[in-house]
């Protein structure tokens, strides 16, 4: 009995010592499940708000629409009526639309003619700017006569969310991590609230562009942080899918303010109406807890057991009390954590990307990709009809087709390879713009909408592919430093995107965006298949060191074959 009862207790210390290493995912999951209920309502109340942010990042899409205009010929107002008849002074163009706006060739019935905008037939410039009103009733571009030598400040104020979104991304990332995820969540929702409203009431244009600097800024404490909290709640085997979902969300608020725009076509009443439903949003701060993870990470393990015990329930499973003392040296204190500390360890940046010459050139072909994918993405998507066809019918296709082609990246990417899904999106996008170029206005116009929807569903295939494909390409010691130039030079991209495709092309013609955005992105198709390597079911590096060793590892198997291939070259 004695031997017994000690194999008992022998065996319960050995119980206890597998759970005191228990690491939080394993117990997490093991007890509260990997996608229970409680997870389903949470993840879907985070990426609700994420809907808004979609809106946001492109109103200014239909705010500022780019109406028809002409000189003034007298004192006729600046909605006197546009489609005067006889005005001699002025050229009328082969520009010509239908009661849709679609373009269609002059001799069509029914055709309208745009007149020559912003200077008169003999080159002298307007003093004064009429508007037609027939398809917008108040756009942003006419209250503040954003035309002409002033077509520039229209790619500013989108610009403005941009340069708002890069300085958010560095401010919720930092905050995220110190004062937690709810907190940063709320503030970001509240502020995009905010300025959302005083965007419609803005009285100059640069008050508008500032508080839409403001809305950019929120974008990264909604989006990302949504992204971050879901990740947290789901087991791995979700965790794939679950960035998916958060861009199926995007693309249903792309699709809903293509809707809203279409009916409503008062920028101020624009504003009004894709800002308004997000106070509900502000209910939030009861309804969703704190990250537990991060509770966890800081020790409020109290706290954290709140949190999660209102999830067992939910999900109809128990927690073991003081579930905590569990984890793998989660309960260690501060002091404990510095006696154990190991000696300090060589810190990494920015310059070690460039040090090696794997790294590097792996480094500069994905500093390429990133501001290509979203200066295609966004240019696409602020100039809808860049193909042809209507801006709304095609803004709302769009943001549809990048639901299966979310889909797609998520069925294929682990079984192709991250190569050739990147590889094949450029080189579709590319393709279709490049051969958008033969398309004149007696084209059928289903061609054109085929275009648009593969350019939009590859270039969204492949953004959502490269956020997968770039962190496994570096070694954990620089991955957070590659991954923070990453994002900062897609907003780059998008910043170059609203400068293209919000005034060139305006001022000078699609073909200024047709052919630097296809070849690019043809130029990152091809780079990608001669320079990045696969990683498909490979291991995460840890160091630059192995980065560069498997790169050798791979030239000395390819020698022999080299080999033979010059020895049977000789022989024949």
């Amino acid at each position: 009995e004695g031997d017994s009862q000690s194999e008992v207790e022998e065996e319960k210390i050995e119980e206890g010592k597998k759970k005191k290493g228990m690491k939080f995912d394993e117990f997490l999951f093991s007890h509260l499940g990997e996608m229970g209920k409680y997870q389903k309502i949470q993840f879907t109340l985070v990426c609700l708000p994420t809907i808004f942010c979609a809106m946001h990042a492109l109103s200014w899409t239909f705010a500022g629409s780019q109406i028809a205009h002409r000189c003034d010929v007298g004192i006729e107002g600046k909605y006197g009526g546009y489609w005067k008849k006889n005005i001699s002074t002025i050229k009328v163009t082969d520009d010509c639309v239908d009661e849709n706006w679609s373009s269609v060739p002059p001799s069509e019935k029914g055709a309208r003619c745009l007149y020559e905008q912003c200077k008169f037939e003999d080159g002298s410039e307007c003093s004064s700017i009429v508007y037609d009103n027939s398809r917008v009733s108040q756009s942003a571009i006419g209250r503040w006569d954003i035309v002409c030598e002033k077509g520039w400040i229209k790619a500013v104020i989108q610009a403005a969310y941009y340069v708002g979104q890069m300085a958010g991304s560095m401010t919720f990332g930092v905050l995220g991590d110190r004062i937690g995820r709810k907190k940063c969540f709320f503030v970001a929702i509240a502020l995009q609230i905010l300025c959302g409203f005083v965007q419609s009431v803005a009285p100059t244009w640069w008050i508008y562009a500032f508080f839409r600097a403001g809305t950019g800024f929120s974008h990264p404490g909604i989006f990302v942080i949504a992204n971050v909290i879901g990740m947290e709640l789901v087991g791995p085997r979700y965790r794939k899918l679950a960035s998916v979902i958060t861009g199926l969300f995007f693309a249903v608020g792309q699709c809903i303010l293509g809707g809203v725009a279409m009916n409503l076509r008062d920028y101020q009443w624009l504003h009004v109406a894709t800002t308004a439903p997000a106070i509900f949003f502000l209910s939030y701060w009861w309804l969703v807890p704190e990250s537990a993870r991060w509770l966890v990470s800081v020790r409020r393990f109290e706290e954290a057991d709140e949190v999660l015990q209102k999830a067992a329930r939910i999900n109809g499973v128990t927690l073991p009390d003081q579930w905590w003392s569990q984890l793998d040296g989660e309960e260690k204190s501060k002091d404990e954590e510095e006696q154990a500390m190991p000696v300090k360890q060589r810190e990494y940046g920015f310059l070690d990307l460039m040090k090696t010459p794997e790294l590097r050139k792996r480094s500069l072909v994905v500093f390429y990709l990133w501001p290509v994918v979203s200066m295609v993405y966004y240019g696409l998507s602020m100039k809808s009809d860049i193909l042809g066809g209507d801006m709304y019918i095609n803004f709302i296709v769009g943001g549809l087709i990048e639901m299966p082609a979310l889909f797609l990246v998520f069925l294929f990417i682990d079984r192709i390879g991250r190569r050739y899904v990147l590889a094949i999106g450029y080189g579709l996008a590319g393709i279709c713009l490049l051969s958008n170029l033969l398309i004149n206005a007696t084209t059928p116009r289903w061609i054109s909408l085929v275009q648009l929807l593969i350019s939009r569903g590859s270039i969204t295939a492949t953004y959502a592919g490269i956020y997968m494909f770039s962190p496994e390409l570096f070694p954990t010691v620089v991955r957070n430093s590659a991954m923070g130039v990453c994002s900062t030079v897609a907003r780059v991209g998008a910043i170059a995107a609203s400068f293209i495709s919000m005034w060139i092309v305006e001022r000078f013609g699609k073909v200024f965006m047709l052919i630097p955005f296809g070849s690019m992105a043809t130029v990152a198709a091809i780079l990608i298949l001669v320079f990045l390597p696969e990683t498909m079911g490979k291991a995460l590096p840890a160091t630059i060191e192995e980065i560069e060793e498997s790169h050798e590892m791979v030239e000395m198997q390819m020698e022999p074959l080299t080999k033979k291939e010059d020895e049977s070259t000789e022989k024949s």
